[in-house]
């Protein structure tokens, strides 16, 4: 499971999953007995006064994960939204609690970022992730400003000159002025201006903002991941040895 599955999604309370620690990027478990459930004042109403039966109960959910690293151990906390559904067992009715995660906190990491990334760009894909289940459009925002700053720190122009007026250059034109080193991340690179466009417009899909958040894994580990570099490495070596 990956965080994208958790957006716009409800779970019931006791089903267990999973999220990447936002202290240490190992793996948080959702703890469901430290769950705290706190109905709405007009549906407790309802109930306690109105006759309704409980599974007119809704309201906020307050929990936790914590982390199985036993050198972190930290929790995450989120809110939820639930609503209670009735059902049969063994001819008793059982209440259920089903709920959809607005937030989390500290956010969740929806992709892992080199260390080599540059400070700002960091930072800004740090805010994306805290809307993310809350608010896809605010979050692809956030993912397109972080390829402005993408684009600064790999000193592409911001500004140009024409006829002695200064003039600010669009993403997509600076896009298009990239390195040629780095040509190979253009196509990228414009995809996810357009899905952050889109944001700006109109309600992102789950799906959407998925692709863009993979799409600038991709090109962030690219440029400045080691991962494919400490592979190419063992290919040659294994070449070069001829055995592992």
């Amino acid at each position: 499971m990956t965080p994208f599955d958790l957006i716009n999604t409800e779970r019931y309370r006791s089903s267990p999953f999973s999220i990447p620690c936002p202290h240490c990027g190992s793996i948080a478990t959702y703890r469901t007995e430290k769950t705290k459930a706190f109905a709405s004042f007009e549906s407790k109403i309802a109930v306690d006064y109105g006759g309704a039966d409980r599974d007119a109960l809704q309201g906020t959910i307050f929990a936790e994960c914590q982390c199985t690293n036993r050198e972190c151990q930290e929790y995450t906390f989120f809110v939820a939204h639930y609503v209670t559904e009735s059902s049969e067992d063994e001819g008793t009715q059982v209440f259920l609690q089903r709920f959809r995660i607005a937030c989390f906190f500290p956010p969740v990491p929806l992709i892992k970022v080199p260390t080599g990334t540059p400070a700002p760009v960091r930072s800004l894909l740090k805010r994306s992730f805290a809307p993310a289940f809350m608010d896809q459009s605010a979050s692809g925002n956030l993912l397109r400003s972080a390829i402005e700053n993408l684009l600064t720190g790999l000193n592409v122009a911001r500004f140009t000159t024409s006829k002695g007026k200064r003039r600010r250059l669009t993403l997509h034109d600076r896009i298009l002025k990239i390195p040629p080193s780095l040509a190979n991340q253009k196509d990228k690179l414009l995809a996810i201006k357009w899905i952050g466009n889109f944001a700006s417009h109109d309600t992102l899909s789950t799906a959407g903002l998925r692709a863009a958040f993979e799409i600038v894994e991709d090109v962030l580990e690219d440029i400045y991941g080691v991962r494919k570099r400490d592979l190419m490495r063992s290919v040659k070596r294994i070449n070069r040895r001829r055995r592992p």
